[in-house]
């Protein structure tokens, strides 16, 4: 009986998409590929204004392992892989993002979320002046210069134009035998830390 095909794992080549960028870009030099999850989630409807991809954070502020909200303190549970903690897991909407961008678009997006990460690479997210901490006081603005930083990948990688999976219709990734597959990681939450007993109140026996 032959053997069964092996399924296209979307998260592989998606690994070596990305570290060729942050080889590449000095601008993303700082990420350490082996502490970086990528995981593939179901895009429950089609639209072209749904979110293509998400960089999760697994610390907060300051890469502080817990945060206070209201008096009470929070910590999200550590993550591990291989031996290592994880501190950023990179999520790529599925079909969407492959569906509704062009190949330079999925790279701006990959590089979008990939420069969301701490120059400090420390958990917590790259953080700019204002309210929009994430993106700066322009949204559009930030993803014009992922663009432009895509624009220098292409430039300057001679890999960078041939990650042939990122041209490949999705429903021809589908069509393969064996189907796509890829990591499934449900996000991560943060939860609340139980205060330590007070003095003298140990527990009842």
């Amino acid at each position: 009986m032959p053997p069964r095909p092996k399924p296209f794992s979307y998260t592989d080549a998606m690994r070596e998409v990305v570290r060729d960028i942050i080889t590449t870009l000095e601008e993303l030099r700082h990420v350490d590929p082996d502490r970086l999850l990528l995981a593939i989630a179901q895009a429950r409807q089609a639209t072209q204004h749904g979110v293509y991809a998400s960089c999760t954070p697994l610390r907060f502020a300051g890469g502080s392992p817990e945060t206070v909200v209201r008096g009470h303190r929070y910590r999200i549970p550590p993550l591990h892989h291989e031996g290592r903690e994880i501190l950023y897991i990179v999520y790529f909407m599925l079909p969407r993002f492959h569906e509704e961008q062009d190949y330079h678009g999925k790279l701006a997006t990959i590089i979008h979320e990939l420069y969301h990460i701490s120059p400090q690479f420390n958990g917590d997210l790259r953080r700019f002046a204002g309210k929009n901490f994430a993106h700066g006081h322009s949204r559009e603005v930030y993803h014009a210069a992922m663009c432009r930083l895509a624009d220098q990948y292409l430039a300057r990688s001679p890999r960078a134009a041939h990650h042939d999976f990122l041209k490949t219709p999705f429903s021809e990734l589908l069509a393969r035998p064996g189907g796509v597959t890829g990591l499934y990681i449900n996000k991560p939450k943060a939860l609340p830390v139980e205060p330590p007993p007070a003095a003298g109140r140990g527990p009842r026996r």
